[in-house]
């Protein structure tokens, strides 16, 4: 994500959030006292949706695959989930990547809308709580 993406995410994010106000948990993911990026959980009932994003300099270091493992464990204590999903763009295998070494399932597609109006289906994945 470069830094003109990354505005324009929490420009979205903020008028999302104006229309429809859900709590999200959003955590930093830091390394060395820089904040290389974010990882987040939103909650409907007792399932969660996971979602991530790094600066591009840090790609490929390995932080979105630890992020993502401490947040599941968030979520499957603390927060009492008992479900999780995400999805990611067709033309991002790295985070599919990082999904599947948590231990997310791919289940499918779902049709997602671009910034652009284009309908791309984005890959979902699923990874539930073992009780």
């Amino acid at each position: 994500m470069t830094g003109e993406d990354a505005e324009r995410y929490i420009e979205r994010i903020q008028a999302w959030a104006k229309e429809e106000p859900v709590v999200h948990h959003v955590l930093g993911i830091d390394h060395a006292g820089d904040l290389v990026g974010v990882v987040k959980l939103r909650r409907v009932g007792t399932h969660g949706r996971v979602s991530y994003v790094l600066r591009e300099d840090t790609w490929g270091s390995g932080y979105a695959t630890e992020a993502v493992k401490q947040l599941v464990v968030y979520a499957f204590t603390t927060a009492s989930l008992d479900s999780l999903g995400a999805k990611h763009h067709p033309n991002n295998p790295a985070s599919g990547r990082v999904l599947t070494k948590v231990g997310f399932e791919c289940v499918g597609t779902s049709n997602m809308h671009a910034v652009d109006g284009v309908v791309v289906p984005h890959l979902v994945y699923e990874l539930h709580h073992a009780r």
